[in-house]
């Protein structure tokens, strides 16, 4: 992604997490919460726009103008978690009869449909299985969305910061005529593709966001869409030891389980490169 001197805040990789961490990023509470994505990115926040001005001096008989940077241009910050590879608890039941009986009359439901929260009376509980190579599609999920909002700050705020940091001092005659050469530099020097944005920081900014607002059509498009699958108990491995949202198991001895476990639905990882979606 490049080097600009410092570490950079933005989420460049995402972090492994279990079924009760990403209903605890939903803002949902581990006991109670019902079904959150597999995987969450959020957009940057506390982003800075370079903040600058023109500084005039003598210079022998004529007027040095230059570009005084008050504050240089900060990405923002931001967090990036996704399902991990394992088997978790979760607070849903499935209405395995309904199921079966739509697929008997249709060849596709989807079990997300079919999914409820669990309740007292609830005849199953929905355990979650995520294999390894599923998980790691899933990082690389969240990680496009990283890349999405890293490419955005260096098409905006990160450009333009480039921008003034490159102009070089001018000196002319006079304040004016040393004013509108500065001026002219700092427009010579935007990139081409962004130059229509002008000298204005806040433009920038606002555009940063627009760009990183389209890093969600990776989702509104399906890309990211994992799918479900209902399998039998003896198709999961490590049954016997997985991750409970409190602790240990809420349900009595032999209390009916579904295994729901994902499968790759309409995912298309690495397909679409960043700078074709952040336009």
């Amino acid at each position: 992604m490049g080097n600009r001197g410092y570490a950079m805040p933005l989420k460049q990789n995402s972090d492994p997490v279990d079924h009760g961490g990403m209903l605890q990023d939903a803002g949902l509470d581990r006991a109670s919460g019902f079904m959150p994505d597999v995987g969450s990115t959020s957009n940057p926040d506390n982003a800075l726009a370079p903040v600058y001005e023109i500084g005039y001096s003598p210079a022998d008989d004529q007027v040095k103008a230059e570009v005084v940077i008050k504050q240089r241009a900060s990405e923002g910050t931001n967090t990036s978690i996704y399902l991990r590879a394992g088997i978790f608890e979760t607070n849903a039941t499935l209405a395995v009869s309904d199921l079966e009986a739509d697929r008997r009359r249709k060849s596709e439901a989807r079990i997300g449909s079919y999914l409820t929260k669990f309740k007292n009376d609830s005849k199953n509980r929905v355990y979650l299985v995520m294999p390894a190579d599923l998980a790691e599609r899933n990082r690389r999920a969240e990680v496009e969305h990283c890349d999405d909002l890293v490419y955005a700050y260096q098409q905006t705020l990160g450009a333009l910061d480039a921008a003034l940091v490159s102009v070089k001092p001018v000196t002319a005659a006079t304040k004016g005529q040393a004013g509108e050469q500065i001026a002219a530099a700092i427009q010579a020097a935007l990139p081409p593709h962004q130059a229509h944005l002008g000298p204005d920081p806040a433009a920038w900014r606002q555009e940063y966001e627009r760009l990183s607002g389209l890093t969600r059509h990776r989702d509104e498009e399906g890309w990211h869409d994992f799918g479900l699958e209902l399998v039998d108990s003896g198709a999961v491995p490590g049954r016997a030891n997985p991750t409970y949202l409190t602790g240990a198991s809420r349900d009595p001895a032999g209390f009916k389980v579904c295994y729901l476990r994902f499968t790759a639905g309409t995912t298309e990882i690495g397909t679409h490169p960043t700078a074709q979606v952040i336009v």
